[in-house]
């Protein structure tokens, strides 16, 4: 596992070449915070890619678990049970 790095909005900005050449050669993540809370992280390609499986398999089972069960759930009611915010 990789240590993860916190930087300011302004260093990344002014960095971001090094912070996207830091993610793909040596792994991990880096947070990004707008004033003292984060915001945002960067990934490396394949980070993302084996967390997008994990998460494709666990939205598979729930799906299948909820239809075997009748208990179909919409996208707003998912998303308001699990207290994730709405995307506009």
């Amino acid at each position: 596992m990789h240590a993860v790095k916190t930087l300011t909005a302004t260093k990344a900005k002014a960095s971001f070449s090094a912070v996207l050449t830091r993610v793909r050669c040596k792994g991990g993540r880096i947070v990004i915070k707008k004033g003292s809370r984060p915001t945002a992280v960067v990934r490396g390609y394949e980070d993302f890619q084996r967390l997008a499986a994990i998460e494709d398999r666990f939205d598979s089972a729930v799906l299948t678990k909820s239809l075997k069960g009748d208990r179909f759930l919409t996208l707003d009611a998912l998303t308001k049970r699990l207290r994730l915010c709405a995307i506009p």
